[in-house]
């Protein structure tokens, strides 16, 4: 059976110390934050592929960049991509290539 995590408070996330080695809180449903021992944080999304069931973390973002309500808007983005059996890496990673190949096409390339 599963290990229900406590949802994390702003203040947890905030006032969450470095250790010696890097650690994670769970606020739940894959969401995690990675404290590192340099102090940087980072909202990382830990989930099974579709396909594969693959264990694969994503990473949304650093703390305080990125806040604990929108990592959590965040997470469920993705998990609802991955109820239409679509991993969220691949996805992105489409989305970064569509922008790239917008942003390559500009009139001095299309120019004959």
């Amino acid at each position: 059976m599963a290990r229900i995590a406590k949802p994390l408070s702003a203040r947890e996330v905030s006032e969450a110390e470095p250790k010696d080695k890097e650690y994670n809180l769970y606020d739940g449903q894959g969401l995690q934050l990675r404290v590192k021992p340099s102090g940087k944080k980072v909202w990382v999304f830990n989930y099974f592929e579709p396909f594969t069931k693959r264990r694969r973390n994503l990473t949304l973002g650093t703390f305080p960049d990125l806040s604990l309500a929108l990592a959590r808007e965040k997470r469920q983005q993705n998990r609802e991509l991955l109820a239409q059996d679509i991993d969220p890496i691949s996805h992105r990673d489409e989305q970064f290539e569509t922008k790239r190949a917008a942003a390559n096409n500009t009139f001095k390339a299309g120019r004959v």
